[in-house]
């Protein structure tokens, strides 16, 4: 890529004090704004669930985030067994990673 001269020292001169090639750190600045602007996508509509959960029936579940974990408040069913589902939940990982 052309950057310009100036912007191309300083990609150099951050590459080499991590130890990596210009390329590699190009790659790395991309892909951690990518993340960020995902991330940032990802918040903004897991606020819009928020404010529209917040006016929904007492049933719904409430959703939002916390210290960048996703929260969801809501009434279990009477017979929802947490330790079965956390093992549903590990089988489909370990197949998706399988896959």
């Amino acid at each position: 890529m052309n950057f310009p001269p100036q912007l191309q020292q300083k990609i150099e001169k951050w590459a080499s004090s991590q130890g990596i090639s210009t390329e590699q750190f190009v790659l790395q600045a991309i892909a951690e704004k990518i993340d960020t602007l995902s991330q940032q996508v990802t918040e903004e509509h897991t606020q819009q669930n928020s404010e529209i959960a917040s006016v929904t029936p007492l049933n719904q579940p409430n959703i939002y985030r916390k210290e960048g974990i996703l929260v969801v408040e809501a009434e279990l069913p009477e017979n929802f067994d947490v330790n079965a589902f956390i093992d549903e939940l590990r089988e489909e990982r370990i197949q998706d990673q399988i896959a």
